[in-house]
């Protein structure tokens, strides 16, 4: 049988149709695609395809969108009306030379502006209008308008309907307006437009970090005044907060939009003349420009006549010595006179951040002491340095708020490298702030910081002129710190961390200044805890990530000869096992040091040996009555399994 023959034109026929009505639809050729169509068998196929040209993916209906032919879409609508066809997606550059993906007909059509065949779409395609483009999953075709700026398409839903002003929200979380999302870009015209329209002005979004938004809010973080403005003059509600409390004219200030400031104290927008002034208080701190001081200045004075015009006196806190025993001024004569004194108007906002907060044991205060205390320090003020630092410590505590020694021990060094004398009485003060952190969270802190004191003790111990009161002043802090017997969560105590190198690493509050004082081990601290406080420090104490002692640390990590013969000295037992199974003589290669242990012969090696029988046979020695707690203690020395014993 012959074999049949066809047409190459006929073959390739299909691969041409896709370009054949690209090129009808881009031109526009209405009555010739009709026709195309008609003649097609499978021209739904074609329809509900998307084809590349270049880098942009569409169909035949976007590209008809693109170019505006409303009577193309009619056609290509007529010959197939599915929904499919309507909802393609494609990708195609629809503004600013930016390829956006997953974007439909409907899109198209908006984003060129062509809004006939926008409406068409819609009314006789029934496109769906809260479509959102695959880039911003989040946002209708309304919303993302409004991102864009695009006010057209904004008027042409709004004006025919085909969305809501208030009920059309972003799809995140947030659940953003058009008008929230307007006012956070600063979009006045498009701001002006939606409340024309009736936007809820005092609409508030689910924000998870401002804990719910509205508009005027968004408008006050930004800096947006035109926008503020024209919310306000739409009775957009203003007292509002921040989620820290702030009010409007509290944000403007502390995010520096002055214009935003000048037109909320035109309106008289501030809930109390102490939002105003600690407003104004918080735009100045110790590295603020000469500019900004003027603006606190002209900011407290506006406060005080309203404070006069109001009839509002203030009331002042008690004269303290860490201002000076200045006090705020009353009148705006007395303002007045410290004009240009930057040290008395930083004093003034110190003075009335402390009349607003400490009734309210509130924390932002503190910053702005901590800045004072530290300037003064800077100033070689030592004295007043410390009183201030002594009076935020104390401001903590009353605040059941947690502190530390942290900025004592740097003062401390400070003065040390300054060759200045360190009073007795005022150091000793200052180390028995430690007794009154006792947060066990906090413990490795507050140890440490007790243990750089004890440091910085042996350099105090070295001035001239100390008097054996002022000695046995510092003796007894000492034996205090001991008596306590302080240890941090996995079980180290003074001893272990005055042997540590690993100590260095937590002198880390300005450590520049400190490292010269303060290094670890530490010999000369050592000593002096073990002299004090021999009776209640446990030489063989043993922490728990370890089983390592005071004198395993020394021996491994550092072999200082001098740290160990004082430990063994005072009576570290050499033969104690870690969790690793070896006693501090396994870490030594160092013939002195390994001479030292030789030296050392007490308990008796036969009573060791005892000892390690007992753990390794695992004879429950718990129960017996025949030994003492001391010796129990003694046999879980040399158990590098560590099975808790009862020693009572």
């Amino acid at each position: 049988m012959m074999d049949e023959v066809f047409s190459l034109d006929i073959l390739y026929a299909d691969e041409y149709v896709p370009e054949q009505l690209y090129q009808l639809v881009r031109n526009g050729l209405c009555s010739q695609l009709d026709a195309r169509l008609h003649e097609l068998s499978n021209s739904i196929e074609y329809l509900t395809a998307l084809t590349w040209h270049g880098q942009e993916q569409f169909s035949l209906l976007m590209v008809a969108a693109l170019n505006g032919y409303d009577d193309i879409v009619r056609v290509l609508l007529t010959h197939c009306n599915s929904t499919r066809q309507i909802e393609l997606r494609g990708q195609v550059i629809l503004y600013d030379a930016k390829l956006v993906k997953g974007v439909t007909a409907l899109y198209c059509a908006c984003y060129r502006g062509h809004f006939t065949v926008a409406k068409t779409l819609i009314e006789l395609g029934q496109a769906n209008v809260k479509q959102n483009a695959l880039d911003y999953p989040y946002y209708s075709l309304f919303t993302h308008a409004t991102i864009m700026n695009r006010q057209d398409i904004v008027h042409f839903l709004l004006e025919n309907k085909y969305t809501d002003v208030n009920e059309t929200k972003s799809n995140d979380c947030n659940e953003s307006t058009a008008l929230i999302l307007a006012a956070y870009r600063g979009y006045t015209s498009l701001v002006k437009y939606l409340i024309e329209n009736g936007a809820d002005v005092n609409y508030s979004d689910r924000n998870t970090t401002l804990r719910g938004s509205t508009a005027v809010m968004c408008a006050t973080l930004w800096g947006h005044l035109d926008v503020l403005r024209l919310l306000y003059n739409a009775g957009a509600n203003i007292n509002i907060r921040h989620n820290t409390g702030d009010t409007l004219l509290m944000t403007a200030v502390k995010n520096k939009y002055y214009s935003i400031v000048s037109f909320l104290l035109e309106q008289s927008i501030n809930d109390t003349v102490d939002d105003l002034e600690f407003a104004a208080c918080s735009l100045f701190d110790i590295s603020s420009s000469i500019e900004q001081m003027n603006v606190v200045f002209d900011l407290l004075r506006v406060a005080l006549q309203q404070r006069q015009l109001l009839q509002i006196p203030k009331i002042c806190i008690q004269p303290k010595d860490i201002y000076d025993y200045q006090q705020e001024c009353q009148t705006i004569e007395e303002l007045d006179r410290i004009k240009g004194d930057r040290n008395r108007i930083f004093i003034e906002t110190l003075l009335i951040r402390e009349r607003i907060y400490s009734s309210q044991k509130n924390i932002t205060i503190m910053q702005p002491l901590n800045d004072y205390g530290d300037q003064l320090a800077y100033k070689k003020e030592f004295d007043k340095c410390l009183n201030v630092y002594i009076y935020i410590f104390n401001s903590y505590q009353q605040m059941a708020t947690n502190t530390n020694l942290a900025r004592f021990v740097w003062l401390f060094c400070k003065m040390l490298t300054e060759n200045r004398i360190i009073s007795i009485h005022r150091f000793i003060q200052v180390c028995y702030l430690t007794f009154e952190l006792t947060e066990s969270k906090y413990m490795d802190l507050t140890m440490c910081n007790a243990l750089f004191l004890v440091i910085i003790t042996t350099k105090i111990l070295e001035q001239k002129d100390i008097t054996k009161e002022e000695q046995t002043l510092i003796y007894s802090w000492i034996r205090d710190l001991c008596r306590h017997r302080l240890t941090t969560l996995d079980g180290k105590t003074l001893l272990h961390l005055c042997v540590d190198t690993n100590t260095n690493f937590r002198l880390d509050f300005r450590p520049r200044d400190t490292i010269t004082h303060i290094k670890f081990p530490n010999e000369f601290g050592l000593r002096l805890l073990l002299t004090c406080g021999n009776r209640w420090l446990d030489l063989d104490a043993i922490e728990s990530s370890f089983g390592n002692t005071p004198l395993h640390i020394i021996c491994e990590r550092n072999r200082d000869q001098k740290i160990i013969k004082l430990l063994l000295n005072f009576g570290s037992h050499m033969d104690c096992v870690n969790k690793d199974g070896k006693i501090p003589l396994d870490y030594v290669n160092d013939k002195e040091i390994k001479a030292l242990f030789t030296t050392k012969s007490t308990p008796d090696r036969l009573k060791c040996l005892c000892a390690r029988i007992i753990v390794n046979k695992r004879l429950n020695i718990g129960t017996s009555s025949a030994l003492t707690s001391s010796l129990k203690k003694f046999v879980f020395l040399h158990d590098s399994l560590r099975i808790q014993y009862n020693f009572n």
